[in-house]
């Protein structure tokens, strides 16, 4: 019979099982036949015959069961007898599903995370061979402290390692020409950029390798955003001047909306690309070795080399250039080249973090399974007489436990459409509940992927918490059943047994989220204890920025004079805003836990040249306010004047780190620093005052040596105003805008938060994973709780009887609650010894998530096993003291 015609039976069910009944029946009728040639009476003949052939109902099943068609006509019928048993029982159904969206839910939401930021390849040709390529000082035990133009060419021409370099430089700009200036955030790169990331334009085109010249290029590529945003997105955008930074580019190409920079950016999303040969103005026109002035590169693998073999070259090849230029790359510095995958230095941490909740989450899910297991196997206690009745009468048990099973996948996958319904309506706040910090966080979407998962899991979730019942129920002895599944009958002792079991597993996987939670708590409180250097309240930061010109001839800002000049006004005028206590202004790189860093070599007047390593310290550039308005602490020494300035001898203040590492006896003002290194002959700079460490890449992260200059004496072009006021932020934001186009309207003004914000956002992705963890463990706990309620209530009220009989031969109250309370300690005190083995297994992937704890802390699990063995006593106690209420007489009439 051909496919279509077997397909288009399914229409016509009664006259294929009628054909199929004459062929079984024609069997029997020939069997019969051959027992009246054998002498048989007619009688004898036919019961012979259906004795022979056996169970006719089973024999239909076997014959279905052979046919593809009739298998799916099989699960047809099991779909919808599972439909009208749900529908039968709409309490259940509807408690259920909720239960379970909100699992499954939970999952599909932290997967849709997942697959974004760390499973989903970034959307580029052949993104497992993009790498970050970072300089690396290994004596200094300092990491990414930028390349030189010379580096960089030696990478592209003789590293024999890669396809294309190109390196990478994020900066602010200011956009003028509109009815106000705006910040706007651009990424200077190799003319090679977009070919080697395999881009395309969707208007105008994109800059290639044929584009290059020594300065930077006439035509720039903007964003889809920044198009929208700015010009309304007109069609006829390309060939428009625009003025960054008071010069004059042409838009040449406008990228995909779906384009993003492969890398780390400043403040927000790229908005211009520009590229430059890094030999024309605004650079030097001959690029020094010793000169790190860019911040790294991107590169593409060359084909068939991994990872591992790249670098092994790049040692080799690093290695020989120490020994060709000895003076630039002394030994003691330990320069290094390292690459690491692109998507590994965007998701960073993340991807551990992420994976942790992602495993909490399907720890809850797992939990929240064998709570409904448990509720199915008390319902089939209600149905053994059905299920009895059904094998008597010829059910097959693989049909039977696959009708078990089509009932449990049908209530969880109604659950996963409700879930990714929930999800899809709730996936702009749930991305909101995120750090913002959190990379690729604008990729998360419901994706064919994530509605794959969210199927798969669904299936996967009916099969997990129906198998067990199923397989009970199906196996059940009939003739025993037919006496249980009575009226007023209870559990078989296996079916809870299998109870037990799955409530001692869920008291394991509860202590093993609590332990988790627990450390993370501690982490968390550890860190909240760090002093990071300053006070935070009440201080609200500003970014502006001085335009850089191309051609520094022109450059009205490029007088150190000037810029000095310029930033003493707008610190003069913002201190007299009302409501402004005290005010400050800093570089870029002076805002504590910012992401904008300066790391630069310095050398130390008299040290021997084999005596140390080449040194690395961060510099920022402050006026003398703000050791004052941020609090921090001067401890030996003075703090700057305001004669600091281009005239007067150059000075620096250190902190602590910096001061004891190289001044271990406390000698350290008077001492001189000089920015670079022995090769750049810069000026001498001498130490005037030590200040206590201030935290600037994290709470979890050691001091870095740090040397800060006056502002007014090495002027940087971005800069930061702080203000300390009692005001609303947002009021006094405007103010200072006002003030700072008062002095020059071309200067915009940005990034206005309150310091509170920024200490709040380094810890955001802490606080993050600790939330998440401890909502799923506060979940897990409470649906334990419910589970072993559930199982203790429903094995007393099957032991009515017993009680009392126990009673009325003279067993009081206390006796039976205390036999209760050891059943339920029995049965808690092995899930508590499960659930620590599996934490002192788990908790060793949260190392890298922890601060000053270690991952096997005794107090952390002391405290969650007390904590978790008395909630989960208590839930047994509540049903104990309800069985030890019934009157004797009344429990013996029970039944």
């Amino acid at each position: 019979m051909g496919l279509m015609k077997r397909l288009g039976g399914l229409l016509r069910r009664g006259r294929m099982e009628r054909e199929l009944e004459e062929e079984l029946r024609s069997h029997v009728a020939m069997r019969s036949d051959d027992n009246l040639a054998g002498g048989m009476s007619k009688e004898e003949a036919e019961r012979d015959a259906r004795r022979r052939f056996g169970n006719m109902p089973l024999a239909k099943e076997d014959t279905r069961e052979m046919d593809l068609i009739m298998w799916l006509e099989t699960v047809r019928q099991n779909l919808a007898y599972g439909w009208r048993v749900l529908r039968r029982n709409p309490g259940f159904t509807i408690v259920a599903v909720l239960t379970l969206a909100l699992g499954i839910g939970a999952n599909i939401a932290t997967f849709s995370v997942v697959h974004a930021v760390v499973l989903r390849p970034l959307p580029y040709p052949e993104p497992e061979r993009l790498v970050r390529v970072f300089d690396d000082l290994q004596g200094a035990d300092t990491k990414d402290v930028g390349m030189s133009v010379p580096e960089l060419w030696d990478l592209q021409r003789g590293s024999g390692v890669f396809e294309d370099v190109s390196f990478i430089w994020p900066i602010s700009e200011n956009l003028t020409g509109g009815e106000h200036p705006q910040r706007t955030e651009s990424v200077a790169t190799s003319a090679n950029y977009f070919t080697m990331l395999g881009a395309h334009a969707q208007l105008g085109r994109l800059y290639e390798p044929q584009d290059a010249v020594p300065g930077f290029t006439d035509g720039v590529v903007i964003s889809d955003g920044f198009w929208k945003r700015v010009f309304g997105g007109r069609p006829d955008v390309i060939g428009t001047r625009v003025r960054l930074d008071s010069d004059l580019y042409t838009i040449m190409g406008v990228l995909p909306p779906d384009f993003r920079h492969p890398g780390r950016t400043l403040e927000t999303e790229m908005d211009v690309w520009s590229a430059s040969g890094l030999t024309g103005p605004p650079f030097p026109p001959t690029p020094q070795r010793a000169q790190r002035i860019l911040p790294g590169g991107i590169a593409r693998l060359k084909r068939g080399l991994t990872l591992e073999q790249a670098q092994t070259k790049l040692d080799a090849f690093t290695a020989h250039l120490q020994q060709q230029y000895p003076n630039e790359y002394p030994a003691a510095a330990g320069w290094a080249v390292r690459v690491v995958p692109i998507q590994a230095d965007l998701v960073g941490k993340a991807r551990t973090e992420l994976l942790v909740l992602f495993g909490a989450v399907g720890c809850v899910m797992l939990i929240t399974c064998v709570n409904l297991a448990n509720l199915q196997l008390a319902r089939s206690a209600g149905r053994q007489r059905e299920i009895a009745v059904r094998l008597a009468v010829g059910a097959g048990r693989g049909r039977l436990l696959g009708q078990l099973l089509t009932e449990s996948i049908l209530l969880a996958v109604i659950s996963g459409g409700v879930a990714l319904l929930l999800v899809v309506w709730m996936k702009d706040w749930l991305v909101r509940l995120a750090p913002a910090s959190l990379p690729r966080l604008n990729e998360v979407a419901i994706s064919p992927g994530v509605m794959l998962f969210a199927f798969g899991l669904s299936v996967v979730t009916g099969v997990l918490f129906g198998l067990v019942p199923a397989i009970q129920s199906s196996g059940t002895d009939q003739v025993m059943s037919l006496r249980e599944g009575s009226r007023g009958s209870g559990a078989s002792k296996k079916q809870m047994r299998i109870s037990r079991t799955l409530v001692t597993a869920e008291i394991a996987m509860s202590l093993v989220l609590l332990t988790g939670a627990g450390l993370l708590l501690k982490s968390f409180w550890h860190l909240l204890e760090v002093h990071p250097g300053f006070e935070s309240h009440h201080i609200v930061t500003t970014k502006l920025w001085l335009p850089v010109q191309n051609d520094r001839e022109t450059d009205p800002y490029r007088p150190v004079p000037v810029r000095a000049a310029f930033l003493k006004e707008v610190l003069r005028r913002v201190r007299q805003l009302p409501g402004v206590e005290e005010a400050a202004i800093g570089g870029d790189s002076s805002v504590p836990l910012g992401s904008a860093r300066f790391l630069a070599p310095f050398d130390v007047e008299n040290r021997a040249n084999e005596s140390e390593r080449e040194p690395v310290a961060e510099f920022a550039n402050v006026s003398p306010e703000f050791f004052g308005v941020l609090r921090v602490r001067l401890m030996e020494g003075r703090t700057f004047r305001e004669d600091d300035d281009p005239k007067g001898q150059p000075v620096a203040i250190v902190n602590e780190t910096l001061a004891h590492r190289y001044w271990p006896n406390g000698e350290a003002v008077g001492q001189r620093i000089r920015f670079g290194t022995r090769q750049t002959q810069n000026k001498w700079i001498t130490i005037v005052g030590v200040t206590e460490d201030v935290k600037t890449h994290g709470f979890d992260v050691a001091n870095a040596p740090q040397v800060y200059q006056p502002a007014y004496q090495q002027p940087g072009y971005g800069s930061v105003v702080y203000a300390r006021t009692i005001t609303e932020p947002g009021q006094l934001a405007e103010l200072i805008r006002r003030e700072v186009q008062n002095v020059n309207p071309d200067i915009p003004v940005y990034g206005v938060r309150t310091l509170d914000d920024v200490v709040a956002q380094s810890l955001a992705q802490r606080r993050f994973a600790l939330e998440l963890l401890g909502i799923f463990a506060g979940v897990a706990v409470v649906l334990a709780s419910i589970g072993i309620y559930g199982v203790m209530a429903y094995t007393f009220s099957q032991r009515t009887n017993e009680i009392g009989i126990r009673m009325a031969m003279g067993a009081s109250r206390a006796d039976i609650l205390r036999m209760v309370v050891n059943e339920g300690s029995t049965l808690v005190g092995m899930g508590l010894a499960g659930g620590l083995i599996g934490s002192i297994v788990v908790t060793r992937f949260l190392q890298s998530m922890l601060f000053e704890v270690n991952a096997t802390d005794p107090l952390t699990f002391a405290a969650v096993t007390v904590s978790l063995a008395g909630v989960a006593l208590a839930a047994c106690v509540i049903p104990a003291r309800r069985a030890t209420r019934v009157e004797p007489l009344t429990a013996l009439r029970y039944e």
